[in-house]
């Protein structure tokens, strides 16, 4: 018989541990699967939301095409602040997009919705200047992404689009039609109506005149016109452009006459950009205002010298905050102004001719309901002995009508038809004039007023005529027919824009002056307060954002 081993004892209870260890592995598992599962269910509403928030961005763009669409098909809908809300994306019912106009930084700032008035929508000053905004919302029915104060919140997303067009301020010079304005030819309202038409329309000439860029004539910069260019056949014609830039030379209607000389790039076919039919908005809007014929002296400083219609002395002004003086016509304005015949009296009160000449390092922009008459050197920093303007002053000259350069001349010219300087038919924009210009600023009551007639004058501004022209004032009364100009060259550093090409110079018997007309830079960064944008012009998205929603 075998005996137990002294030390051994029996096992007891040893089944309890591994069920303790069963149950600890059976939670383990259990954790991970669950783990496991949350994860799985997390992902997929990560991948849902995300999904929501993908289709609500493409929902929003849907919004923001039909915004493009809308303004494609009417160049003016964005004056209208449109909006629209909750519009279904076609074919998914349950995506829909919303857009609005959002307000410029000005009305943003006041905490002001967008309102259909141009300074709301507009930005006006700054390196946005001439841009808009619009918001298109897409949204996903039924959906959640996020809550807040405990309630679901619909997946949404939002894109900010900036509109921006070609500016006038993008060029040194720009014209609607390159043709003598109708209402200097005394024409009837049915020839008139006929030249509103491009060369390539066929338009008839006479009566409506056509005239060449010449030789000696400079445009440094971009240049830009809606209609064909006539080109002077000399063996050196004008020059469009810069030496050694990518500036854009822009011929809709391509040229004529001879093939000019140009820097940069030359394209046609390119936008349409119409001068604006009226600044009334503008001028309904500026700080300052004053009525008929006024006459301002730019200065240095914080203040300028005004004097107002049928007053005998200046008063001294403080520039605007706004930056915007508005000249307005008085009750019983009804000049008819021709370059043959101006009429500079201090008696012609009632028309809002605003007068202005002087040297500037404030922004200003003066709009006048009828005509802007240089009669003088306008200067900024940089600018005075002509060379190119620095700083950040810039001025904008707008005229509901002409802004012209002054040219007095000794004889009759100024009060009437005579025989001594007469036009020629009606629709020739040639005519005879034996008359001189006025170098002897005390001769008459106006060129003591308003100063003689002006030698290579110097002008650092962006002009704008929104109904007619840029030009200068007895344009073919030189003093000699030689057939040089006779007071040098025109100096403009800014940018030009004219619905029709006014006149410099004249004829085979001479002329007054050649143009030199160089692009300033500034103002793409810098431009005058509130300048006036084009009527109908295409307009392009600059920049697209998506901010994340909040």
């Amino acid at each position: 018989m075998r005996s137990r081993p002294a030390n051994t004892t029996p096992l007891r209870g040893e089944h309890g541990f591994a069920m303790i260890f069963a149950l600890m592995t059976l939670l383990v598992c259990g954790l991970l699967v669950a783990a496991a599962i949350a994860a799985s269910r997390e992902d997929v509403q990560l991948t849902h939301t995300y999904s929501n928030q993908q289709n609500a961005y493409f929902a929003a763009l849907a919004g923001l095409n039909a915004y493009k669409y809308q303004l494609n098909a009417n160049p003016d809908y964005w004056s209208t602040c449109p909006t629209a809300s909750n519009v279904e994306v076609p074919g998914n019912s349950s995506e829909k997009y919303s857009y609005e106009t959002l307000p410029t930084q000005a009305h943003e700032e006041k905490h002001e919705a967008c309102k259909a008035e141009t300074s709301a929508i507009v930005e006006s000053s700054g390196s946005a200047a001439g841009t808009f905004r619009v918001k298109a919302t897409g949204t996903i029915e039924n959906s959640r992404c996020g809550s807040e104060a405990g309630k679901a919140v619909l997946c949404k997303r939002s894109i900010i689009a900036t509109f921006e067009h070609s500016s006038f301020l993008n060029y040194a010079f720009e014209s609607n039609y390159e043709l003598v304005d109708p209402a200097t030819l005394k024409l009837t309202a049915t020839q008139t109506k006929e030249c509103e038409k491009y060369y390539k329309e066929g338009r008839p000439n006479p009566p409506c005149e056509t005239f060449p860029w010449i030789e000696g004539d400079s445009i440094e910069g971009p240049f830009h016109t809606n209609d064909s260019a006539e080109i002077e056949a000399v063996s050196k014609g004008p020059t469009f452009g810069r030496k050694g830039s990518t500036d854009k030379v822009e011929m809709r209607g391509g040229h004529f006459g001879t093939t000019p000389t140009i820097y940069g790039t030359y394209i046609e076919n390119g936008p349409i950009v119409y001068p604006p039919e009226s600044g009334s908005e503008l001028i309904k809007e500026a700080e300052l205002k004053y009525e008929g014929r006024t006459v301002i002296k730019l200065e240095n400083g914080a203040f300028m010298k005004v004097k107002k219609a049928g007053a005998s002395s200046y008063e001294t002004v403080e520039y605007p905050k706004s930056g915007v003086i508005a000249i307005e016509n008085k009750s019983g304005c009804n000049e008819e102004y021709t370059p043959f015949f101006p009429n500079y009296s201090a008696t012609a009160t009632t028309c809002g001719n605003a007068y202005v000449s002087g040297e500037y390092n404030r922004s200003l922009t003066i709009i006048s309901e009828d005509n802007i008459v240089i009669n003088g050197n306008i200067t900024t920093t940089g600018g005075a002995s002509g060379g190119e303007p620095t700083g950040t002053a810039t001025l904008g000259l707008i005229a509901e009508k002409y802004v012209r350069l002054y040219h007095p001349v000794t004889g009759n010219c100024e009060s009437g038809l005579t025989t001594e300087c007469k036009s020629a038919d009606v629709g020739n924009a040639q005519y005879s004039c034996n008359q001189k210009s006025q170098k002897n600023e005390k001769a008459t009551a106006v060129t003591e007023e308003l100063g003689a007639a002006l030698y290579e004058p110097v002008i650092d501004a962006a002009i704008l005529s929104s109904k007619n022209s840029w030009g200068v004032d007895n344009f073919g009364c030189p003093e000699t027919s030689s057939g040089s100009p006779e007071l040098g060259t025109i100096h403009i550093w800014g940018s030009i824009a004219e619905e029709w090409r006014g006149r410099v110079t004249c004829c085979a018997a001479g002329g007054v002056y050649l143009k030199s007309y160089k692009w300033d830079t500034r103002l793409e960064d810098d431009p005058p307060p509130s300048f006036l944008s084009p009527k109908i012009t295409t307009w392009t998205v600059e920049r697209q954002t998506a901010p994340p929603e909040t």
